[in-house]
Protein backbone atom coordinates (compact mmCIF):
# COMPACT_ATOMS: atom_id res chain seq x y z
CA UNK A 1 0.00 0.00 0.00
CA UNK A 2 2.80 2.29 0.77
CA UNK A 3 3.91 1.91 -2.63
CA UNK A 4 0.88 1.87 -4.12
CA UNK A 5 0.65 5.52 -2.03
CA UNK A 6 3.88 6.80 -3.46
CA UNK A 7 3.45 5.91 -7.09
CA UNK A 8 0.12 7.50 -6.90
CA UNK A 9 1.41 10.73 -5.43
CA UNK A 10 4.15 10.71 -8.21
CA UNK A 11 1.47 10.58 -10.57
CA UNK A 12 -0.93 12.99 -9.17
CA UNK A 13 2.10 15.50 -9.47
CA UNK A 14 3.18 14.59 -13.41
CA UNK A 15 -0.60 14.73 -13.49
CA UNK A 16 0.03 18.75 -12.59
CA UNK A 17 2.82 19.42 -13.85
CA UNK A 18 2.28 18.01 -17.20
CA UNK A 19 -0.21 20.70 -19.63
CA UNK A 20 -1.36 17.93 -21.69
CA UNK A 21 -2.22 15.29 -19.06
CA UNK A 22 -3.87 18.49 -16.84
CA UNK A 23 -5.96 19.47 -19.97
CA UNK A 24 -7.28 16.59 -21.27
CA UNK A 25 -8.29 15.22 -17.95
CA UNK A 26 -9.47 17.98 -15.98
CA UNK A 27 -10.25 21.25 -18.54
CA UNK A 28 -11.54 19.79 -21.51
CA UNK A 29 -14.03 17.41 -20.64
CA UNK A 30 -15.44 20.86 -18.08
CA UNK A 31 -15.64 22.68 -20.98
CA UNK A 32 -16.59 20.42 -23.40
CA UNK A 33 -19.55 19.34 -21.63
CA UNK A 34 -20.65 22.77 -20.90
CA UNK A 35 -21.06 23.73 -24.04
CA UNK A 36 -22.71 20.05 -25.62
CA UNK A 37 -25.49 21.40 -22.77
CA UNK A 38 -26.06 24.61 -24.04
CA UNK A 39 -25.98 23.40 -27.61
CA UNK A 40 -29.11 21.36 -27.08
CA UNK A 41 -30.62 23.04 -23.55
CA UNK A 42 -33.81 24.45 -25.69
CA UNK A 43 -34.58 20.61 -25.60
CA UNK A 44 -36.80 20.57 -29.18
CA UNK A 45 -36.59 22.20 -32.68
CA UNK A 46 -38.74 25.01 -32.99
CA UNK A 47 -39.93 28.01 -35.08
CA UNK A 48 -38.65 26.26 -38.71
CA UNK A 49 -38.87 28.96 -41.31
CA UNK A 50 -41.21 28.09 -44.06
CA UNK A 51 -42.63 30.17 -47.02
CA UNK A 52 -46.17 29.90 -48.48
CA UNK A 53 -47.72 29.93 -51.79
CA UNK A 54 -50.90 30.22 -51.86
CA UNK A 55 -52.37 30.27 -55.45
CA UNK A 56 -55.93 29.66 -54.78
CA UNK A 57 -56.24 31.98 -52.20
CA UNK A 58 -59.54 30.95 -50.85
CA UNK A 59 -61.43 30.36 -47.77
CA UNK A 60 -59.76 27.06 -47.23
CA UNK A 61 -56.60 27.10 -48.23
CA UNK A 62 -56.19 30.47 -45.81
CA UNK A 63 -57.54 27.80 -43.23
CA UNK A 64 -54.74 25.55 -44.26
CA UNK A 65 -52.38 28.93 -43.38
CA UNK A 66 -53.89 29.69 -40.13
CA UNK A 67 -53.20 26.16 -39.15
CA UNK A 68 -49.37 26.55 -40.63
CA UNK A 69 -48.92 29.82 -38.65
CA UNK A 70 -50.10 28.05 -35.54
CA UNK A 71 -47.65 25.21 -35.54
CA UNK A 72 -45.13 25.85 -32.66
CA UNK A 73 -42.53 23.69 -34.64
CA UNK A 74 -42.88 26.26 -37.76
CA UNK A 75 -42.83 30.25 -38.53
CA UNK A 76 -44.00 31.50 -41.89
CA UNK A 77 -41.42 33.79 -42.63
CA UNK A 78 -42.33 34.68 -46.37
CA UNK A 79 -45.59 34.34 -48.70
CA UNK A 80 -44.25 33.72 -52.21
CA UNK A 81 -46.38 34.12 -55.42
CA UNK A 82 -44.47 31.47 -57.45
CA UNK A 83 -42.71 28.23 -57.74
CA UNK A 84 -39.42 29.63 -58.49
CA UNK A 85 -39.84 32.05 -55.69
CA UNK A 86 -39.57 29.42 -53.51
CA UNK A 87 -37.05 27.59 -54.71
CA UNK A 88 -35.00 30.76 -54.77
CA UNK A 89 -36.05 30.79 -51.11
CA UNK A 90 -34.43 27.31 -50.28
CA UNK A 91 -30.92 28.68 -52.33
CA UNK A 92 -30.80 31.14 -50.52
CA UNK A 93 -30.80 29.63 -46.52
CA UNK A 94 -34.14 31.68 -46.07
CA UNK A 95 -36.59 28.92 -45.40
CA UNK A 96 -36.38 25.04 -44.49
CA UNK A 97 -39.99 23.91 -45.92
CA UNK A 98 -42.81 25.52 -47.80
CA UNK A 99 -46.63 24.85 -48.75
CA UNK A 100 -47.45 25.00 -51.91
CA UNK A 101 -51.73 25.35 -52.51
CA UNK A 102 -52.96 24.60 -56.03
CA UNK A 103 -55.51 26.91 -57.91
CA UNK A 104 -58.89 25.66 -57.06
CA UNK A 105 -58.36 23.81 -54.32
CA UNK A 106 -61.72 24.83 -52.65
CA UNK A 107 -63.25 24.77 -56.16
CA UNK A 108 -61.78 20.95 -56.39
CA UNK A 109 -62.71 19.96 -52.88
CA UNK A 110 -66.08 20.86 -52.77
CA UNK A 111 -66.74 19.30 -56.12
CA UNK A 112 -65.57 16.05 -55.00
CA UNK A 113 -62.40 16.15 -57.48
CA UNK A 114 -58.96 14.81 -55.54
CA UNK A 115 -56.56 18.21 -54.72
CA UNK A 116 -53.29 17.77 -52.88
CA UNK A 117 -51.22 19.93 -50.86
CA UNK A 118 -47.39 19.88 -51.36
CA UNK A 119 -45.06 20.07 -49.00
CA UNK A 120 -41.39 20.99 -49.58
CA UNK A 121 -38.74 20.21 -47.10
CA UNK A 122 -34.87 20.13 -46.55
CA UNK A 123 -34.33 16.83 -46.76
CA UNK A 124 -30.51 17.19 -46.47
CA UNK A 125 -31.07 17.51 -42.96
CA UNK A 126 -33.14 14.72 -42.09
CA UNK A 127 -34.49 16.39 -38.29
CA UNK A 128 -35.78 19.24 -39.83
CA UNK A 129 -37.06 16.95 -42.92
CA UNK A 130 -39.29 14.79 -40.28
CA UNK A 131 -40.02 17.82 -38.29
CA UNK A 132 -41.96 19.31 -41.48
CA UNK A 133 -43.07 16.16 -42.82
CA UNK A 134 -44.64 15.50 -39.28
CA UNK A 135 -46.52 19.06 -39.05
CA UNK A 136 -47.54 19.56 -42.32
CA UNK A 137 -49.51 16.12 -42.78
CA UNK A 138 -50.78 16.88 -39.66
CA UNK A 139 -52.23 20.16 -41.47
CA UNK A 140 -53.09 19.08 -44.44
CA UNK A 141 -54.99 15.51 -42.42
CA UNK A 142 -56.17 18.08 -40.09
CA UNK A 143 -57.71 20.65 -42.68
CA UNK A 144 -59.28 17.33 -44.84
CA UNK A 145 -61.15 16.01 -41.94
CA UNK A 146 -62.97 18.93 -41.49
CA UNK A 147 -63.89 19.97 -45.15
CA UNK A 148 -65.55 16.42 -44.95
CA UNK A 149 -67.18 17.41 -41.42
CA UNK A 150 -68.44 19.79 -43.74
CA UNK A 151 -69.70 17.57 -46.19
CA UNK A 152 -71.68 15.53 -44.13
CA UNK A 153 -73.14 17.60 -42.11
CA UNK A 154 -74.53 19.11 -45.25
CA UNK A 155 -76.65 16.47 -45.94
CA UNK A 156 -78.09 16.17 -42.62
CA UNK A 157 -75.75 13.53 -40.91
CA UNK A 158 -75.02 14.14 -37.22
CA UNK A 159 -71.56 14.81 -36.35
CA UNK A 160 -70.71 11.70 -34.12
CA UNK A 161 -72.25 9.55 -37.21
CA UNK A 162 -69.55 12.11 -39.21
CA UNK A 163 -66.87 11.67 -37.01
CA UNK A 164 -67.38 7.30 -37.39
CA UNK A 165 -67.72 7.97 -41.21
CA UNK A 166 -63.72 10.17 -41.41
CA UNK A 167 -61.89 8.12 -39.13
CA UNK A 168 -63.44 4.60 -38.13
CA UNK A 169 -60.63 3.19 -37.02
CA UNK A 170 -58.45 5.34 -34.46
CA UNK A 171 -54.69 5.33 -33.95
CA UNK A 172 -52.96 6.07 -30.97
CA UNK A 173 -49.31 6.00 -29.83
CA UNK A 174 -47.65 5.72 -26.82
CA UNK A 175 -43.91 7.14 -26.82
CA UNK A 176 -42.53 4.99 -24.15
CA UNK A 177 -39.09 6.17 -23.79
CA UNK A 178 -37.93 9.85 -24.08
CA UNK A 179 -41.83 10.76 -24.76
CA UNK A 180 -41.11 14.35 -25.24
CA UNK A 181 -38.44 13.90 -27.69
CA UNK A 182 -36.22 15.85 -26.08
CA UNK A 183 -32.51 16.22 -28.03
CA UNK A 184 -31.09 17.24 -24.53
CA UNK A 185 -32.39 13.87 -23.14
CA UNK A 186 -31.23 12.35 -26.50
CA UNK A 187 -27.84 13.64 -27.85
CA UNK A 188 -25.56 14.90 -24.58
CA UNK A 189 -25.47 11.41 -22.88
CA UNK A 190 -23.99 10.00 -25.66
CA UNK A 191 -21.62 13.16 -27.06
CA UNK A 192 -20.69 13.45 -23.60
CA UNK A 193 -19.29 10.04 -23.31
CA UNK A 194 -17.89 9.37 -26.37
CA UNK A 195 -16.07 12.25 -25.56
CA UNK A 196 -15.02 10.99 -22.13
CA UNK A 197 -14.11 7.84 -23.93
CA UNK A 198 -11.75 9.62 -25.91
CA UNK A 199 -10.38 11.88 -23.62
CA UNK A 200 -9.92 8.98 -21.28
CA UNK A 201 -7.87 6.75 -23.82
CA UNK A 202 -5.62 9.65 -25.23
CA UNK A 203 -4.64 10.03 -21.98
CA UNK A 204 -4.16 6.92 -20.70
CA UNK A 205 -1.79 5.93 -23.71
CA UNK A 206 1.27 8.62 -22.68
CA UNK A 207 0.52 7.05 -18.98
CA UNK A 208 3.44 4.39 -19.47
CA UNK A 209 4.78 5.34 -22.77
CA UNK A 210 6.21 8.61 -21.46
CA UNK A 211 8.08 6.74 -19.08
CA UNK A 212 9.62 5.00 -21.68
CA UNK A 213 9.87 8.18 -23.95
CA UNK A 214 11.63 10.18 -20.85
CA UNK A 215 13.50 6.97 -19.61
CA UNK A 216 12.09 7.13 -16.26
CA UNK A 217 10.88 3.69 -15.90
CA UNK A 218 13.82 2.22 -14.03
CA UNK A 219 12.86 5.17 -10.92
CA UNK A 220 8.67 3.47 -10.96
CA UNK A 221 10.53 0.04 -10.60
CA UNK A 222 12.28 1.27 -7.42
CA UNK A 223 10.04 2.33 -6.13
CA UNK A 224 7.33 -0.61 -6.36
CA UNK A 225 10.08 -2.78 -6.08
CA UNK A 226 9.99 -4.21 -9.56
CA UNK A 227 6.41 -5.32 -8.82
CA UNK A 228 4.73 -4.25 -12.20
CA UNK A 229 1.33 -4.97 -10.96
CA UNK A 230 1.43 -2.41 -8.42
CA UNK A 231 3.33 0.46 -10.79
CA UNK A 232 -0.02 -0.46 -12.93
CA UNK A 233 -2.32 0.43 -10.18
CA UNK A 234 -0.61 3.13 -8.88
CA UNK A 235 -0.58 4.99 -12.11
CA UNK A 236 -3.90 3.95 -13.02
CA UNK A 237 -5.65 5.23 -9.64
CA UNK A 238 -5.22 8.61 -9.99
CA UNK A 239 -6.53 9.19 -13.16
CA UNK A 240 -9.49 6.71 -12.46
CA UNK A 241 -10.78 9.43 -9.88
CA UNK A 242 -10.07 12.07 -11.91
CA UNK A 243 -12.41 10.37 -14.18
CA UNK A 244 -15.18 9.33 -11.66
CA UNK A 245 -15.16 13.00 -10.92
CA UNK A 246 -16.07 13.66 -14.11
CA UNK A 247 -18.68 11.38 -14.25
CA UNK A 248 -20.24 12.74 -10.58
CA UNK A 249 -20.32 16.04 -12.98
CA UNK A 250 -22.48 14.92 -15.77
CA UNK A 251 -24.61 12.54 -13.49
CA UNK A 252 -24.51 14.67 -10.55
CA UNK A 253 -24.50 18.82 -11.73
CA UNK A 254 -25.10 18.65 -15.38
CA UNK A 255 -28.06 16.28 -15.44
CA UNK A 256 -30.10 18.34 -12.82
CA UNK A 257 -28.85 21.68 -13.96
CA UNK A 258 -30.49 21.29 -17.51
CA UNK A 259 -33.25 19.15 -16.67
CA UNK A 260 -32.13 16.00 -18.09
CA UNK A 261 -34.83 13.33 -17.45
CA UNK A 262 -33.15 9.68 -15.80
CA UNK A 263 -35.91 7.49 -15.84
CA UNK A 264 -33.96 4.43 -14.79
CA UNK A 265 -31.81 4.47 -11.14
CA UNK A 266 -29.44 7.15 -11.15
CA UNK A 267 -27.30 5.37 -9.05
CA UNK A 268 -27.16 2.19 -11.33
CA UNK A 269 -26.72 4.55 -14.07
CA UNK A 270 -23.42 6.70 -12.18
CA UNK A 271 -21.93 2.70 -11.41
CA UNK A 272 -22.64 2.04 -15.25
CA UNK A 273 -20.31 4.94 -15.76
CA UNK A 274 -17.57 4.44 -13.68
CA UNK A 275 -17.21 0.56 -15.36
CA UNK A 276 -17.05 2.36 -18.59
CA UNK A 277 -14.37 4.51 -17.48
CA UNK A 278 -12.05 1.94 -15.79
CA UNK A 279 -12.71 -0.21 -19.36
CA UNK A 280 -11.34 2.67 -21.28
CA UNK A 281 -8.84 3.29 -18.98
CA UNK A 282 -7.26 -0.50 -19.24
CA UNK A 283 -7.52 -0.01 -22.98
CA UNK A 284 -5.88 3.10 -22.91
CA UNK A 285 -2.82 1.52 -20.67
CA UNK A 286 -2.81 -1.32 -22.76
CA UNK A 287 -1.86 0.59 -25.61
CA UNK A 288 0.43 2.58 -23.29
CA UNK A 289 1.90 -0.34 -22.34
CA UNK A 290 2.28 -1.98 -26.49
CA UNK A 291 3.94 1.89 -27.70
CA UNK A 292 6.79 2.67 -25.53
CA UNK A 293 6.70 5.55 -28.35
CA UNK A 294 4.70 8.42 -26.82
CA UNK A 295 3.23 10.01 -30.04
CA UNK A 296 2.74 6.69 -32.10
CA UNK A 297 0.76 5.25 -28.40
CA UNK A 298 -1.39 8.80 -29.14
CA UNK A 299 -2.22 8.56 -32.91
CA UNK A 300 -3.28 4.85 -32.56
CA UNK A 301 -5.53 5.97 -29.70
CA UNK A 302 -7.19 9.03 -31.88
CA UNK A 303 -7.18 6.45 -34.90
CA UNK A 304 -9.17 4.14 -32.72
CA UNK A 305 -11.77 6.55 -30.80
CA UNK A 306 -12.36 9.27 -33.73
CA UNK A 307 -15.40 6.93 -35.67
CA UNK A 308 -16.10 5.64 -32.62
CA UNK A 309 -19.65 7.90 -31.92
CA UNK A 310 -20.68 6.78 -35.35
CA UNK A 311 -19.82 2.93 -34.93
CA UNK A 312 -22.07 2.81 -31.79
CA UNK A 313 -25.13 2.35 -33.10
CA UNK A 314 -26.64 5.84 -31.12
CA UNK A 315 -27.64 7.55 -33.95
CA UNK A 316 -27.82 4.87 -37.12
CA UNK A 317 -28.85 1.57 -36.09
CA UNK A 318 -25.48 -0.99 -35.87
CA UNK A 319 -27.59 -4.03 -37.62
CA UNK A 320 -28.21 -1.35 -40.80
CA UNK A 321 -24.39 -0.99 -40.94
CA UNK A 322 -22.24 -3.55 -43.75
CA UNK A 323 -21.06 -6.16 -41.47
CA UNK A 324 -17.43 -5.24 -41.47
CA UNK A 325 -18.28 -1.96 -39.76
CA UNK A 326 -20.51 -4.15 -37.14
CA UNK A 327 -17.51 -6.24 -36.62
CA UNK A 328 -15.46 -3.16 -36.14
CA UNK A 329 -17.64 -1.77 -33.50
CA UNK A 330 -17.54 -4.88 -31.10
CA UNK A 331 -14.00 -3.42 -30.49
CA UNK A 332 -15.27 -0.08 -29.33
CA UNK A 333 -15.80 0.28 -25.37
CA UNK A 334 -18.48 2.88 -26.07
CA UNK A 335 -20.51 0.11 -28.74
CA UNK A 336 -21.85 -1.55 -25.07
CA UNK A 337 -21.29 0.89 -23.00
CA UNK A 338 -23.94 2.95 -25.21
CA UNK A 339 -26.81 -0.13 -26.10
CA UNK A 340 -26.69 -0.61 -21.66
CA UNK A 341 -26.88 3.22 -21.00
CA UNK A 342 -29.59 3.33 -23.23
CA UNK A 343 -31.52 0.50 -21.27
CA UNK A 344 -30.87 2.08 -17.73
CA UNK A 345 -31.10 5.86 -18.11
CA UNK A 346 -33.90 5.46 -20.79
CA UNK A 347 -35.74 2.16 -20.38
CA UNK A 348 -35.43 2.29 -16.52
CA UNK A 349 -34.52 -1.73 -17.09
CA UNK A 350 -33.04 -4.14 -14.49
CA UNK A 351 -29.70 -5.18 -14.01
CA UNK A 352 -30.22 -8.31 -15.56
CA UNK A 353 -31.08 -6.98 -18.68
CA UNK A 354 -27.90 -4.99 -19.16
CA UNK A 355 -25.85 -7.94 -18.09
CA UNK A 356 -24.28 -8.70 -22.10
CA UNK A 357 -23.24 -5.04 -21.94
CA UNK A 358 -21.54 -5.26 -18.24
CA UNK A 359 -19.68 -8.44 -19.77
CA UNK A 360 -18.49 -7.01 -23.02
CA UNK A 361 -16.90 -4.18 -21.02
CA UNK A 362 -15.76 -7.07 -18.50
CA UNK A 363 -13.22 -8.30 -21.37
CA UNK A 364 -12.18 -4.97 -22.41
CA UNK A 365 -11.11 -4.11 -18.17
CA UNK A 366 -9.71 -7.42 -17.25
CA UNK A 367 -8.35 -8.70 -20.93
CA UNK A 368 -6.53 -5.51 -20.69
CA UNK A 369 -5.22 -6.29 -17.53
CA UNK A 370 -4.16 -9.57 -18.20
CA UNK A 371 -2.37 -8.36 -21.40
CA UNK A 372 -0.68 -5.21 -20.11
CA UNK A 373 1.44 -7.21 -17.04
CA UNK A 374 3.13 -9.54 -19.89
CA UNK A 375 3.64 -6.26 -22.45
CA UNK A 376 5.32 -4.26 -19.37
CA UNK A 377 7.55 -7.33 -18.90
CA UNK A 378 8.40 -7.64 -22.46
CA UNK A 379 9.59 -4.03 -22.45
CA UNK A 380 11.61 -3.70 -18.99
CA UNK A 381 13.51 -7.07 -20.03
CA UNK A 382 14.44 -5.32 -23.80
CA UNK A 383 15.21 -1.80 -22.44
CA UNK A 384 16.04 -2.10 -18.91
CA UNK A 385 17.58 -6.30 -18.63
CA UNK A 386 19.39 -5.68 -15.25
CA UNK A 387 15.94 -5.11 -13.40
Amino acid sequence: MKMITKIMKREFIRISERRTLYTLSIMFPVFLFLIFAFIYKNELVSDLPIAIYDADGSRLSQTVVRFAESSSSMKIEKHCVSLNELKEEFLNGTIQGAFYIPDNFEKDVKSGKPSSIIVYKNSSNVIISNLILKEGTTIVKTVSAGALMKKLRATGMMEEQAMHYIQPIKIETQSLFNPNYSYLSYLFPGLALFTLQMLIMISAVVVISSEFTHDTFPELLKIADNKLGIILLGKALPHFLINASTVMLIAGILFPMFNIKVYGSITFVILFMLYFVAACLAVGLFISSLFHNQLLATEIAVFLNTPAFIFSGFTFPLWGMPFATIVYAQFLPLTHFMSGLIKIYQMDAPIIDVLPEIGYLSIFLFGSILLTIPALKYHVKKYYPGN
